[in-house]
């Protein structure tokens, strides 16, 4: 190593320890100041994620950090963040869902900085957890589902948004769908989100004709699109909903064409049927108040003769 090298390297790190000093605030190790924030941060990503996430996971957490972590923290020593610092850059983000996700960026990294003794304590202990009340979503009516089709119709992301609409899979499962996950009469949809998310569903007959008409990507994938991308898309055409709800239509329309609630679960993919009925407590409502009208017809009837 040259001379010069190392001279630039002593003077980073004293530099880093003024700064820490400023801040009147103690240097636990040696080994604390070998890394700013923001490097660790990239160290992180580079070292524990990217071998061990998938790439729409691995985006997502890439631009937690890029949006809304580093423009929000300064890049000081890793040791001279405070918890304080951490709950002022949540509290700062509007969308509790994003909040919630950087919050869990930033417990993991401070975790696995703890576990390597590079701070003594992590200081996401001081931070409190944000609340992220999950809207429920609503279903797109018939009318709105053929204005959306109509829409989209000749867009790079219709056969996308259609794969969505025809078997329920979220957002991510169906941007990691291959060829290969097709056979004759069954998908195979890639979830990782519950226990059951990882299933086998029906090849429907609307789905097999749209996948007549796709070709898919030179790795086998059948869309090939980021995450953030769909959704804005998503919102340009249809702004009254969120792209989950494109999943809503499909358990929707499932249970208005009498499939049991059980059976709806398992395409879901969810781990619990009582989950598949509290989301759609309000379509199987419905249902039963048009089922309460047949039956008091046929009551009519009967007393009628």
């Amino acid at each position: 190593m040259e001379k010069t090298d190392i001279t630039e390297q002593l003077i980073e790190r004293l530099d880093r320890l003024i700064i820490a000093l400023e801040r009147h605030v103690s240097v636990p190790t040696y080994a604390a100041v070998s890394y700013s924030f923001h490097d660790w941060l990239d160290e992180w990503i580079r070292t524990y994620k990217t071998p061990t996430v998938k790439p729409n996971t691995l985006y997502m957490l890439k631009s937690a950090i890029r949006c809304h972590i580093k423009p929000r923290l300064p890049d000081v020593p890793l040791a001279m963040i405070t918890g304080l610092d951490l709950q002022r850059a949540l509290t700062a983000i509007m969308a509790s869902r994003t909040r919630k996700a950087v919050f869990d960026v930033l417990h993991a990294s401070f975790r696995t900085a703890g576990e390597l003794k590079l701070i003594t304590e992590s200081p996401m202990n001081g931070v409190r957890i944000p609340v992220h009340r999950r809207k429920q979503g609503t279903a797109l009516t018939p009318e709105e589902v053929t204005d959306f089709l109509t829409k989209v119709k000749g867009h790079p992301l219709e056969s996308y948004f259609r794969f969505l609409l025809y078997t329920g899979a979220r957002r991510t499962e169906a941007l990691n769908t291959c060829r290969s996950d097709i056979t004759a009469d069954r998908i195979h949809i890639r979830g990782t989100k519950t226990d059951n998310a990882d299933r086998t569903i029906p090849l429907f007959e609307n789905v097999r004709s749209l996948m007549a008409n796709l070709t898919p990507r030179k790795d086998g994938r059948l869309f090939l699109f980021r995450p953030d991308y769909v959704t804005r898309v998503f919102k340009r055409f249809c702004p009254a909903h969120k792209l989950h709800d494109l999943r809503h239509t499909f358990a929707t329309n499932c249970l208005a064409a009498g499939i049991p609630l059980k059976v709806i679960q398992k395409w879901l993919g969810h781990s619990e049927i009582d989950t598949t009925a509290n989301i759609y407590t309000h379509v199987t409502d419905e249902i039963h108040a048009d089922q309460a009208r047949v039956f008091d017809a046929y009551q009519k009837e009967k007393r009628a003769s």
